[in-house]
């Protein structure tokens, strides 16, 4: 009788710690460059507005010559884990629940900032973004407290502004009462337009939240919902619509590396900013001594504007439009990138830094290093896609290991 208790006490939790959030991966071109030029947009005025945190920097002006290319415009009971969805390598997103009863959304979750905000019921007709996804309508909750405060939260071409509210927030089970997150009733321009998922959580330090919220994962270890104030990613860079990768609440998924972790102290509260020793190209030096923050919330890696110059002009790039393309041809030959972290090595090959996009019969092959005019690195979902990456706020300490 107690080997039965104990069998179905242990598939309660395995059951209860996996949520598989289904996807549509768009796979048309023009739309999938639409995403990258809305990520990039959306990435420059992320970081410009918190600028008296990390570097002062300006925006840089692009000015692209015609070179007359014909370019296409769980596990472990001491954790949680939530499966994430991958739409077209751009973002990765899962699944909440907000209010009694739940109403679901799907969100981002994004270690460069650190407020929750879905879109709102109250949101106008003529909100393009708004209309296009899931609201939320706090009269139809019981849990719902209203706190009488706006909030405001630069992206892109426009700020996502609204009221502050406090409801139960659920991920994967794990209820937080009154959390304090935004309904955005208006979101401007295009960065959240045509996009699969509905709204952003934050999982940054509290320093860098408007407002200065108490962002979802501070209360998920407060309230005791997690044994420990640590959460990592897997990124699947190639997954499914179905399985786009995982996150793990309260620990690290040991099935999912292979080897040691490798850690690196946070330099500064606020982004998960840490040191690199070195970047480096086919024995090139690219940048030493330098800073770069872990963000899952970004598609590509943003780059300094010298190192980017550098970089693209390595894997003989052209520069159109802004971006910079190389001949699909000897993309496959290019050299890895190194990165020095913690006295380790991590390394992306030329599948990972080019990526092909397919209109038609036409295939185009485009760097994914970006410039928005930043004196730090910014590696997004093309490296950690790469390797499991885990944020600890106990020791302020960043962690990235080889998968299995």
């Amino acid at each position: 009788m107690l080997k039965w208790l104990v069998l179905l006490t242990i598939v309660a939790l395995v059951s209860a710690e996996m949520h598989r959030i289904k996807i549509h991966r768009n796979r048309d071109h023009k739309h999938t460059r639409q995403h990258r030029k809305q990520a990039i947009q959306a990435l420059r005025q992320k970081y410009h507005q918190q600028n008296d945190i990390i570097y002062d920097y300006g925006v840089p002006i692009y000015m692209q010559p015609d070179y007359g290319y014909d370019y296409p415009s769980q596990t472990s009971d001491d954790y949680t884990s939530e499966e994430l969805g991958n739409s077209m390598n751009m973002y990765y997103y899962g699944l909440i629940g907000i209010g009694t009863p739940e109403q679901l959304f799907k969100v981002v979750f994004d270690t460069g900032s650190a407020n929750l905000w879905v879109p709102s019921a109250q949101c106008l007709a003529t909100d393009v973004a708004c209309q296009q996804h899931s609201q939320y309508n706090s009269s139809a909750s019981s849990t719902f407290v209203a706190s009488g405060q706006n909030f405001s939260i630069q992206y892109g071409t426009g700020s996502v502004s609204g009221y502050l509210a406090m409801d139960t927030v659920t991920i994967n089970g794990l209820a937080i009462l009154n959390q304090t997150f935004g309904e955005a009733v208006s979101q401007p321009g295009a960065s959240f337009t045509d996009v699969a998922f509905d709204g952003i959580l934050g999982m940054g330090y509290q320093q860098i939240a408007e407002d200065f919220v108490v962002p979802p994962f501070y209360n998920l270890y407060e309230e005791g919902l997690i044994d420990e104030p640590v959460f990592g990613f897997y990124l699947a860079r190639n997954g499914s619509a179905v399985e786009g990768g995982q996150l793990t609440l309260g620990g690290t998924d040991q099935n999912l590396i292979a080897g040691e972790m490798t850690y690196t102290p946070v330099t500064q509260q606020g982004y998960w900013q840490f040191a690199v020793n070195n970047i480096t190209w086919n024995g090139t030096l690219i940048s030493s001594g330098c800073q770069a923050i872990a963000d899952t919330g970004t598609s590509l890696i943003a780059v300094p504007s010298a190192a980017y110059i550098q970089l693209n002009n390595l894997i003989g790039g052209v520069l159109v439009a802004g971006d910079y393309y190389v001949p699909c041809s000897t993309a496959s030959s290019l050299p890895v990138l190194t990165l020095n972290i913690g006295g380790t090595d991590f390394y992306l090959p030329p599948s990972v830094y080019i990526q092909s996009y397919t209109y038609g019969n036409l295939t185009t092959c485009m760097s994914t290093f970006t410039d928005i005019g930043t004196g730090f690195w910014i590696l997004g979902d093309v490296f950690l896609g790469q390797y499991y990456s885990e944020f600890d706020f106990g020791q302020n300490r960043v962690g990235f290991a080889s998968l299995a």
